[in-house]
């Protein structure tokens, strides 16, 4: 079994308030695991981002619509900074 470990974190309202909000809309039991699921993702994406992959691409099932997201930390001009 995997140990865990207890760390502290300090936001500001308006964070908290995203944070908050982001653990409802994905119905997570804890703002925890919210926070354990977007720390995989951002994994992942820096990982793409490693190997020259920057932008996202959605696509709706119903419509078949796409749209590329671009994420400004995963970009090669502020991977330079």
């Amino acid at each position: 079994m995997s140990k865990t470990k207890r760390v502290i974190f300090s936001f500001d309202e308006r964070s908290l308030e995203s944070l908050q909000k982001m653990t409802d809309q994905g119905r997570y039991p804890s703002m925890a695991s919210e926070v354990k699921d977007s720390l995989q993702i951002s994994h992942a994406l820096q990982s793409q981002a490693a190997q020259g992959f920057t932008e996202l691409i959605v696509r709706n099932p119903e419509t078949n619509e796409e749209r590329v997201i671009v994420i400004p930390n995963l970009s090669p001009s502020s991977q330079s900074k």
